[in-house]
């Protein structure tokens, strides 16, 4: 029967829903849909114009796919790591779309208590314009301590040249609705007074205000980014119940040396990614 199926597949036509016959393996619909996910929708000719683009596309990548495995990727060790942390990533994402395709439609007083939640995406909403310096986060911790007294950007740019650090400064704009509510009441009280300094992990991210521009949020807009805010909160937090009682069912045993942090992320795999920039967690770089 096996080597009837691979027969089989060999004489494979390009009909119904076989839409291409690639050296014997089949592109259906499905996978031509697939790449068309996130295109605009045509018809006509300009319609099939980009579908035919779309099923060219997976042509390409399947024989390139093919002259990898003629050259022994597909067994080399670390094509195996990292395909099977892309198989569990996509496990998680669609995880994630099925709970929300399955979540109850928010109530009125659901849309309304995010919105008053987020003053900083609504009715709050603002633009920062700022002086922004970048550099990799130093390993020695007085770099950090050394840029506390800073009153200005130029305090900043001499401590990074007296520690040698190399960072890049250019001029930014901040929409206050990718803050966390605690940090946008945190620049908006700093205003353009001094310097806040931002960990980002990799980077540490140095602004100074020199402008605000208000852009709120309201009506009919406040209520469809509102829905979108709550599905995803709701989203991250069942995945995070979810992923909390796989731990508490699951056997871990780990080799000397490693095991569990002293305190857990708070991070959920593909729904709750750390953010970076400065959306991350802020300390203030000066005091006053």
């Amino acid at each position: 029967m096996a080597a009837l199926a691979a027969l089989t597949g060999c004489d494979s036509k390009p009909e119904g829903q076989v839409v291409a016959v690639v050296n014997g393996q089949e592109i259906t619909t499905q996978e031509v849909n697939g790449e068309l996910q996130n295109a605009p929708k045509l018809e006509g000719d300009e319609g099939k114009k980009i579908q035919n683009m779309a099923l060219d596309r997976v042509v390409d990548r399947q024989l390139l796919a093919d002259v990898a495995k003629k050259d022994g990727i597909e067994s080399s060790p670390e094509y195996v790591l990292r395909k099977k942390k892309m198989d569990e990533g996509l496990l998680v994402q669609m995880l994630g779309e099925k709970l929300a395709r399955d979540l109850k439609q928010p109530s009125a007083q659901d849309i309304q208590n995010v919105i008053n939640s987020n003053p900083q995406a609504f009715a709050d909403r603002t633009v920062f314009l700022v002086d922004q310096i970048v550099f990799p986060t130093p390993d020695r911790k007085d770099v950090m301590t050394a840029l506390q007294p800073a009153k200005n950007m130029d305090d900043v740019v001499a401590t990074l040249n007296r520690f040698g650090i190399k960072f890049q400064r250019g001029n930014n704009q901040i929409n206050s609705a990718q803050l966390p509510p605690q940090m946008f009441s945190q620049m908006k009280q700093v205003g353009t007074s001094e310097p806040l300094i931002v960990p980002t992990g990799p980077t540490v991210a140095v602004v100074m205000i020199k402008a605000t521009k208000p852009a709120p949020v309201t009506g009919d807009n406040a209520k469809a980014i509102a829905n979108q805010m709550f599905v995803k909160q709701t989203v991250a937090k069942e995945m995070k119940e979810r992923l909390d009682q796989a731990k508490k069912d699951a056997k871990i045993e780990y080799q000397s040396g490693f095991g569990a942090p002293e305190t857990p992320s708070s991070d959920v795999p593909g729904v709750t990614a750390k953010k970076s920039g400065i959306a991350g967690l802020p300390t203030k770089a000066a005091t006053k």
